[in-house]
């Protein structure tokens, strides 16, 4: 009969954890981590509807009514990141947007490389740092990042 390991305590997973926050802290490598997540932003004060009004050249803005009422989200998702050199630009989720790896990797990773990570570390060297999001940990997006040469932390580490 094989024997099972005895599970790991909370005293043992904290020093694992501690000993690691060390690793990657010391001597300033924190300054190359760029810390990224989206989260959504909900708007207060809204019964979903906005108002919109169509001015033509010849009419006065007061004799308008509003002419539709259009729903709008109460709520909107930005995708942002956060590193020792400033901050990425945000990066808005599209309403209804179904986020895969390929929308993550077309409109967030690629604006992201193109605007943000060559002015944030323009001489390269950061590491990107993500949750665990199925978008974020997908073998599609691992693949594009390394072959962008771009280091990122692996879910284990």
């Amino acid at each position: 009969m094989a024997l099972k390991p005895d599970p790991p305590t909370q005293a043992s997973m904290a020093k694992a954890l501690n000993v690691s926050q060390q690793v990657l802290l010391r001597k300033d490598r924190w300054r190359k981590f760029i810390i990224t997540d989206e989260a959504w932003i909900y708007l207060s004060d809204t019964n979903n509807k906005s108002k919109v009004q169509y001015l033509s050249r010849d009419q006065n803005r007061r004799d308008l009514t509003p002419s539709t009422t259009e729903p709008h989200p109460k709520g909107v998702m930005i995708w942002m990141g956060i590193s020792a050199n400033g901050v990425t630009k945000p990066r808005f989720v599209q309403t209804g947007a179904k986020i895969n790896s390929e929308y993550y990797i077309q409109k967030i990773l690629k604006p992201f490389l193109k605007d943000d990570y060559c002015r944030l570390y323009p001489n390269g060297g950061a590491v990107s740092h993500q949750d665990s999001a199925s978008s974020h940990a997908s073998r599609v997006t691992k693949k594009f990042l390394t072959d962008q040469q771009l280091q990122f932390l692996r879910s284990q580490q």
